[in-house]
């Protein structure tokens, strides 16, 4: 599944986290992180999980590219 770039990088602003502060977050590793965010692979279940509880005030809509938008 593909993240809302977006979405991510304004977290990441608003926050004032680096990509290694919100893979330590998500619990996965920097590189994991950085490749999701550059569309070089897509967010697996470790990932869309970790995203979703680091930001538990967003929905699957708001954080990925889903069918329905």
């Amino acid at each position: 599944m593909k993240v809302r770039n977006e979405v991510l990088k304004e977290k990441l602003k608003k926050n004032l986290w680096s990509q290694n502060e919100l893979a330590i977050r998500v619990g996965v590793t920097r590189g994991t992180i950085s490749r999701v965010m550059n569309n070089k692979r897509g967010a697996g279940r470790k990932v869309i999980e970790g995203l979703l509880r680091t930001f538990p005030e967003e929905t699957m809509d708001t954080l990925f590219y889903t069918k329905k938008n």
